[in-house]
């Protein structure tokens, strides 16, 4: 009876083994088969050292300009923001980048630590004739962005901050496992299901359920299939990953850090993060030097303030810029 067991589940495993192989390999043949989909589905190429980084530009003829960077892992931040860019468009010159890894951009497979992702960020705005702009970051951004203002004050005007990550943000985590170790056991998780081809099968007949959009905003059906690609086959590449792995050395590279004091911001901060975390909202005031135009703003929502309470995020935007150029 014993080895009878045994060799029904013997067989089970190597049935199991053959279905995963085939969706393997089905799902290589399709990605193949879908690659010509999203060669320059948007935006411009930048060349920033001898690689393609994709840039897309909105409102290009207004003079104040805002620089959008996506939170860690964005499959395509030129679609996740375009509802955002869109909006903030009608005032400003608003410029979404895609690092390298991201979106249309190439991949390195190099180290990506904070520094170098900084530095050619940098490279990318300047090669679009930026020199005097506003940074306004999602998430993870928000460690760049503070690397960044201390690095070229000079340039940067004012930062704008979408619940994005601080340095000291791991000092308090509110559970017994570390943010970044979630992170990381989430991503595998996505990438295995995205390698065995269980979020293409889950896609098929509707690219939402591929993707994270902004609901309210009228995606066109080849927005929704690129980004279903780019969620599907690209995320959490190489590259993706290995920023991932930086992330704890790029905490501790800002921990010191502060926005300079002739730099003011404008915070928006997550009501669901406050409520997981005592502190949140204090650990975001605790970055900011200059105190005159400076303003730290809750809004009831989760992490993706930029999709649930995109209308409040806009107007406090055109009004809180106004005020600062105006002064």
């Amino acid at each position: 009876m014993k080895r009878r067991i045994l060799k029904i589940m013997k067989w089970v495993f190597v049935a199991l083994l053959g279905a995963a192989a085939v969706l393997v390999i089905w799902n290589f043949i399709c990605k193949k088969a879908e690659q010509s989909k999203i060669e320059a589905a948007y935006g411009r190429t930048v060349e920033v050292n001898g690689h393609n980084m994709t840039a897309d530009i909105k409102g290009e003829n207004n003079e104040i300009t805002v620089i959008l960077l996506p939170g860690w892992g964005s499959p395509s931040p030129v679609l996740e923001f375009l509802p955002l860019a869109e909006e903030l468009s009608k005032d400003f010159r608003v410029i979404t980048i895609e690092p390298f890894g991201y979106g249309l951009s190439d991949r390195l497979g190099t180290e990506r630590e904070i520094s170098t992702i900084v530095e050619e960020l940098h490279e990318c705005t300047q090669k679009l004739g930026c020199d005097q702009y506003y940074l306004m970051a999602h998430s993870l951004s928000g460690l760049y962005s503070l690397y960044w203002a201390n690095a070229y004050p000079q340039e940067v005007q004012g930062f704008i901050g979408i619940d994005p990550s601080v340095p000291k943000q791991s000092d308090e985590e509110p559970l017994p496992i570390k943010m970044v170790t979630l992170n990381k056991l989430s991503a595998y998780f996505q990438k295995a299901t995205s390698i065995l081809g269980i979020t293409r099968i889950v896609s098929v007949g509707n690219p939402k359920n591929a993707v994270y959009v902004d609901s309210s905003y009228p995606y066109s059906e080849k927005e929704l299939e690129v980004f279903r690609i780019l969620s599907m086959d690209y995320a959490y590449n190489r590259d993706i990953m290995n920023e991932l792995n930086h992330m704890e050395d790029s905490l501790e590279s800002v921990r010191d850090l502060k926005f300079p004091e002739t730099i003011p911001v404008l915070q928006f901060v997550s009501g669901d993060n406050c409520e997981l975390l005592e502190t949140w909202e204090t650990l975001h005031r605790e970055v900011i030097t200059e105190t005159d135009k400076s303003e730290v703003l809750r809004l009831d929502g989760g992490h993706y303030l930029h999709y649930e309470r995109k209308q409040e995020v806009v107007e406090k935007v055109r009004e809180w810029l106004q005020k600062v150029e105006n002064e």
